[in-house]
């Protein structure tokens, strides 16, 4: 075998060996579909239930989808959840946070201000149009759903979100 070919299978060998446990820890660390666990620059560091979200006093948030990828999401759309900043307060927040992670059960995730977390257009909704998220796992967009009202289209929003990190 050449010499280039050993260099060749070592480096790809190499590549996997980094690549499944750097995968595998990124899983672990997505959180569970239905809880949301709240860490970071926060005093009160914890986990949510969909059980203890619901508890809250929700509000409904209105927003207009227009999505060219997917047609099927546009339209006129009611989430009811609790507002980001009302779990943010639970968790005392420390004054020099600057920004919050939201991450999915799955992986994906965005990073918002924290003034836009704190926006009261900004809710981990439960429901949509009145029935429930169904979870992400099930191709669904829930269980729980960021939903930043203020945003014209949807990008950073969060389909089945599990971990909140305030930086």
């Amino acid at each position: 075998m050449k010499k280039a070919n050993k260099i060749a299978i070592i480096a790809l060998a190499v590549i996997v060996a980094v690549t499944v446990p750097v995968y595998l820890v990124m899983r672990q660390n997505a959180g569970i579909e239905g809880s949301i666990q709240i860490k970071g620059a926060v005093g009160n560091a914890g986990n949510f239930t969909y059980n203890q979200l619901e508890a809250f006093a929700p509000v409904t948030v209105q927003v207009e989808l227009s999505s060219s990828s997917r047609p099927a999401d546009n339209g006129v759309f009611n989430y009811r959840g609790v507002p980001l900043k009302v779990l943010l307060e639970e968790a005392q927040v420390s004054a020099d946070a600057t920004s919050v992670y939201v991450q999915a059960s799955d992986g994906y995730g965005t990073t918002i201000p924290i003034q836009d977390a704190q926006n009261s257009g900004t809710i981990l909704a439960y429901q949509k149009d009145g029935a429930p998220l169904t979870a992400l796992s099930e191709g669904g967009e829930g269980p729980i759903r960021l939903i930043i009202g203020a945003d014209e289209f949807a990008q950073r929003w969060v389909r089945g979100v599990s971990v909140i990190e305030v930086r």
